[in-house]
């Protein structure tokens, strides 16, 4: 199949399997997404959500966050893990989105990730999912599908693999496709045990045409 139609039909396949997403964590301020997306490095998104909603409650305000409350926030996230280091980004990032940024979040994916905790798969997701940039987010779900389903070079890094599937699937629906193929790797493309039989895309996959 002609790269453009694989494309084209992964896009179709996966509308199908998950027509209806919504982003994996829970948030009510611009700034609260930032935070969760920060704590959800090498964390599931589950843990998030539940240290998240007591975090939140607890500081309601982005002025909350400060080392005064230093014990009381590391006490909320220390289930995620790395939580002194990610309790140092919010306190961190808070002042400087307070002093510098007015309360509000920078719109330019450098500033973005000039912030502490903050790195490119970050800013994306952020920028994507509050503004619909047309970013592809890449983490290890979609490095993993992108990479076994032969969309791109098996030597590029996260950030050359996002760049590549943005050019691939030209800007449309990224956040949408970016949760899709999350999607499909935590429930058929996983990192172990995989189940290939049950993938509706294994007819155009690099993975499973080597396995067969």
């Amino acid at each position: 199949m002609e790269r453009s139609k694989k494309v084209e039909f992964i896009a179709n396949t996966l509308q199908e399997l998950y027509p209806d997403t919504h982003t994996f964590l829970e948030y009510q301020k611009d700034y609260e997404l930032l935070f969760a997306t920060i704590l959800s490095a090498q964390a599931t998104d589950k843990s998030v959500n539940e240290a998240t909603s007591r975090l939140f409650k607890e500081c309601p305000r982005l002025e909350d966050y400060n080392q005064e409350n230093k014990a009381l926030i590391l006490d909320c996230i220390k289930k995620v893990g790395l939580g002194k280091s990610k309790c140092e980004y919010l306190i961190k990032t808070a002042d400087i989105l307070l002093k510098d940024y007015r309360g509000e979040l920078p719109r330019d994916r450098k500033a973005l990730m000039a912030l502490p905790g903050v790195g490119y798969k970050t800013s994306g997701v952020v920028l994507a999912e509050l503004y619909d940039d047309p970013f592809i987010p890449v983490d290890t779900h979609v490095f993993r599908v992108s990479h076994r389903l032969g969309l791109v070079n098996d030597k590029l890094t996260p950030e050359e693999t996002e760049v590549a599937l943005e050019r691939l699937f030209k800007g449309k629906h990224s956040i949408h496709l970016h949760r899709q193929f999350i999607l499909l790797g935590r429930n058929i493309c996983l990192a172990r045990n995989e189940k290939c039989d049950l993938c509706p895309l294994k007819e155009v996959c690099k993975y499973y045409s080597k396995k067969k």
